[in-house]
């Protein structure tokens, strides 16, 4: 960073004065030279609390930058990036951010409420989530299981990287804040991305990929990053496939970990995978263990939602099978695993809100027998928020199931 080698730079030049008039001639005289050296040039982390209690250290760069995105004033303050927050841009950014998640800070409220009476999973610190066709849906999986030690993402949008903001001009700033807020605007009114919308919208020359997304949701939700960490699970597969006369899959496997913990409760340091690829069964024929990595992670809470109805076509029969192997808590709308598919297995069903026939596009994914079982549930149980496409006037549907 230009500051912390301005920073650097002095120090350097205080040291040799230092040595200089001290001549270096004791041990103790070096020994502290290189104390203030060492303690200059030290990270720019800041300390949360890991699950042990003892001081873990959080990206302060990253975190930074996650809050801007937010529209969240960075504290502590990161001098490189002070021009920016106090820009116009920033300002306007702010007042949208703040206006939009306070109302949406109320649907999350009515989530934590209803999710605390009606799922409750024993040992959650110790579960994994998986989240198949998620995006860059954090939100969601955050809100109904904040306690899960770990969460498993797959999707087709590739997880990019964060924007160095240090490095952009004033008008890029400002256009890149306008792209956040487009990104953000669905999932904020509907609670669910549109995939169509997300490839335009993720693919900007300020924000790509999943990543910018997700790391601005923990900032609003106030998490700090400790790392965000590119990952490649199959080493070996990325040279084949970069060879070339390599047959590629139609989607190369790009992955990433964001640690993060709480600013605030100590509550331990979690960890986030998103895993970028095609789970098509014809696609995962050019990654055959990667069903295997994501079952070493079970029994496991899984979350299916605003899932194109992808799991009720054949051609994902093998992420279906191991979904339904892998959970013993499924949460999902009618998008995810056929209602067919639930009954077959030893799982205890409760249905909340109400089944609507798919949206016009999506027909192919009614189910004759779910509506059967919302309509001759003897007990009503509402869902008082949006989840799925059905997002208007409490008109969702939502299907839970316990192993």
């Amino acid at each position: 960073m230009r500051a912390e080698r301005l920073g650097a730079q002095a120090l350097t030049i205080m040291l040799l004065q230092f040595m200089a008039f001290k001549r270096l001639d004791s041990w103790k005289n070096r020994a502290f030279a290189v104390f203030l050296m060492a303690l200059w040039l030290m990270p720019a982390t800041r300390p949360v609390f890991a699950s042990n209690d003892e001081p873990a250290e959080y990206n302060r760069r990253a975190t930074a930058t996650a809050q801007i995105l937010a529209g969240i004033t960075p504290n502590p303050a990161d001098p490189a990036l002070k021009g920016l927050v106090e820009s116009e841009a920033f300002k306007e950014h702010q007042q949208w951010m703040t206006t939009s998640w306070n109302q949406v800070r109320n649907r999350i409220q009515t989530m934590d409420a209803w999710r605390t009476h009606e799922i409750k999973i024993p040992g959650a610190q110790k579960k994994n989530l998986l989240y198949p066709f998620s995006g860059p849906d954090l939100l969601n999986a955050y809100v109904f299981f904040p306690d899960h030690a770990r969460y498993v993402f797959f999707s087709l949008e590739r997880p990019g990287t964060l924007p160095d903001l240090e490095s952009v001009t004033p008008a890029q700033f400002s256009k890149l804040l306008q792209d956040v807020r487009s990104a953000f605007h669905d999932i904020f009114e509907r609670n669910y991305f549109i995939t169509s919308y997300m490839t335009k919208q993720l693919t900007t020359p300020w924000i790509r990929g999943t990543v910018p997304v997700m790391a601005t949701m923990l900032a609003l939700m106030n998490r700090r990053i400790i790392r965000i960490e590119p990952l490649d699970l199959f080493p070996d597969l990325t040279h084949a496939y970069e060879l070339p006369d390599a047959k590629r899959p139609p989607v190369l496997m790009r992955a990433v970990r964001i640690d993060f913990a709480s600013a605030t409760n100590g509550a331990g340091i979690q960890q986030l995978y998103y895993v970028s690829l095609d789970a098509a069964d014809k696609a995962l024929e050019f990654y055959p263990d990667f069903l295997s990595w994501v079952s070493q992670y079970k029994p496991a809470t899984v979350l299916i939602k605003s899932a194109s109805y992808l799991l009720h076509d054949h051609q994902f029969s093998k992420t279906r099978t191991m979904l339904l192997d892998a959970a013993d808590v499924l949460v999902q709308d009618d998008t995810g695993i056929p209602f067919l598919f639930i009954i077959q297995n030893p799982l205890h069903v409760k249905l909340y809100g109400l089944y609507h026939r798919p949206i016009l596009p999506m027909m192919y994914g009614y189910q004759k027998d779910l509506e059967a079982a919302f309509n001759s549930r003897q007990e009503q149980n509402s869902l008082p928020f949006p989840f799925g496409y059905h997002w208007r006037g409490q008109q969702s549907g939502l299907i839970v199931a316990h192993r």
